[in-house]
């Protein structure tokens, strides 16, 4: 594997808004514009939005040679496509073919946490650590891990999920068709939608489930993957705040008893790291 040589074109996709932009080898954001997700015909607002911020590249900065994407929901790596969660017209939407028609330079794509685990090991603060887990929750429960320096990918590219991770059996129904996902209990749509109200107006007893929910899948995936680190962020973290993490980090503890899991950290980033860098840093590494 070797760097790419000069800056990439980075898309982000997502429930809200679609951005793009021109990242260079270093992390910084050259370009960048974005328009809010439209409701229908969204490969030609994003078609629309690439060509814009292609036009825009000025003389001094390189062509970029390759692009990398980030996308909300299930990818599959193999066919190239994506799934977003809250955008029913792109079912299994072939992202790669069409970005690849469109710019005529090869795309590399990867999920939305996943472009955040490439990121904090580029930019950001797992620069030094060499396994950890990254957990986004926000209108979507998304995460992506890393191991001993390799992402976990699995069949189609979505290794590391703990969107439909059963954290109660016999709970809440998820979207997904199953009950007591994560994703049900942890995402900001899924609490929206349960009390009929916004995030900031979520009762103690919902904050302190969400944390024990939450802590569940942290202790259970620390386990499986051998764990140190989980790096936690989004929505609802930064709306729920220290109450939700104290009842993550307690329920963390009580189902983290063996001795490799002893020194486990669930930590917020203290930097912000922009969507398009961490979709930039999908792209970031070619193979020779």
């Amino acid at each position: 594997m070797s760097l790419v040589d000069g800056p990439i074109l980075a898309v982000v996709v997502d429930s809200d808004r679609l951005a793009a932009g021109i990242v260079d080898r270093d992390g910084e954001v050259l370009i960048r514009d974005r328009v809010g997700t439209p409701n229908r015909d969204v490969w030609r607002s994003l078609e629309r939005l690439v060509r814009r911020v292609m036009a825009a590249r000025p003389g001094e900065i390189p062509t970029p040679k390759t692009v990398g994407v980030s996308s909300t929901g299930f990818v599959d790596l193999r066919a190239g496509s994506v799934t977003p969660d809250t955008m029913t017209a792109w079912s299994s939407f072939p992202l790669r073919q069409h970005l690849e028609s469109l710019t005529g330079i090869p795309v590399a794509l990867d999920t939305a946490a996943g472009a955040s685990a490439e990121a904090e090991r580029w930019v950001g603060e797992a620069i030094d650590i060499p396994s950890y887990l990254t957990l986004m929750l926000d209108h979507t429960v998304e995460s992506a891990c890393i191991v001993n320096g390799a992402r976990v990918r699995g069949a189609h590219g979505n290794g590391g999920s703990l969107a439909h991770l059963a954290v109660e059996p016999e709970g809440l129904s998820c979207g997904c068709g199953a009950t007591g996902c994560l994703s049900a209990y942890a995402s900001a749509s899924a609490i929206e939608a349960e009390m009929n109200r916004p995030l900031r107006r979520a009762t103690t007893s919902i904050i302190d489930r969400t944390g024990i929910m939450v802590g569940r899948a942290v202790a259970s995936a620390a386990a499986v993957f051998d764990l140190r680190t989980v790096f936690i962020s989004g929505r609802v973290v930064d709306t729920f705040g220290d109450t939700m993490l104290d009842s993550l980090r307690r329920e963390v503890s009580a189902r983290s008893r063996l001795e490799n899991l002893a020194d486990l950290r669930v930590l917020e980033p203290t930097g912000l790291i922009q969507p398009l860098v961490g979709a930039a840093a999908v792209a970031r590494l070619i193979e020779n």
